[in-house]
């Protein structure tokens, strides 16, 4: 959002990167929003962290699928309809259960979800790449370009969106082997960011299939070439 809307601009280290979230209100009620959010933000860390002992993470690879949070739940069942319409592409399941691909998106999405029920009328979370804005008024919307962080690519304009960008420095393959991929990176557009940050991987594995796997969820893709 543009820096004339911008009333108040927190950020914490979070989901092993830097969490900003920034709104266009600057009240008492604003500011117990942004704690709320980051409030969200916190439970999407502590169930879904590969780090923590006590973590869902930690239960599921204990083989122990019972007591999970029902946010974990949800994520499962996202990552299981991009498994399968990416033709195993993305599988949590073949990573051991690890959520780092699609949690990140999940978590701004649930805080999004908490700026709104508490009437914030617009802003932003960014999670390291992984961004959402909402609002009614248009917002250039900018991204890193994967291997060239120091310059920001303007992807376009719009009121609502969630964007993800993913590089393939750190890219796994679940099917086995080393990850071999022609591109730099991907951003992905979709309507939430759960969706967009899981889409990223399977478009780069796959670049030939991108755009034919961001369809099925109604999401955009734009690919990065090799640098």
């Amino acid at each position: 959002m543009s820096a004339s809307c911008v009333r108040i601009r927190r950020a914490r280290p979070l989901l092993g990167t830097l969490v900003e979230i920034r709104v266009s209100s600057s009240d008492e009620a604003a500011v117990r929003a942004v704690e709320g959010a980051f409030r969200a933000i916190e439970r999407v860390h502590r169930a879904m962290s590969a780090q923590e002992s006590t973590s869902d993470i930690a239960r599921l690879r204990a083989g122990r699928h019972a007591g999970l949070d029902p946010w974990t739940r949800r994520v499962l069942e996202r990552a299981e309809e991009v498994r399968l319409a990416s033709d195993g592409l993305f599988d949590c399941g073949a990573c051991a259960f690890a959520l780092d691909g699609i949690a990140k998106g999940f978590a701004v999405d649930r805080a999004v979800e908490a700026l709104q029920a508490a009437g914030v009328p617009a802003g932003t979370v960014n999670a390291g790449g992984d961004l959402r804005l909402f609002g009614s008024e248009l917002e250039d919307v900018y991204v890193r370009q994967p291997h060239a962080e120091q310059r920001l690519l303007h992807i376009g304009r719009t009121t609502a969106a969630a964007v993800a960008t993913s590089g393939s420095a750190l890219l796994v393959d679940p099917r086995g082997g080393a990850a071999h991929t022609p591109l730099a990176g991907v951003t992905v557009i979709a309507a939430d960011c759960m969706t967009a940050d899981a889409l990223t991987k399977p478009c780069m594995l796959a670049p030939e299939r991108a755009a034919q796997i961001a369809a099925q969820f109604g999401a955009h893709v734009r690919i990065f070439g090799a640098p």
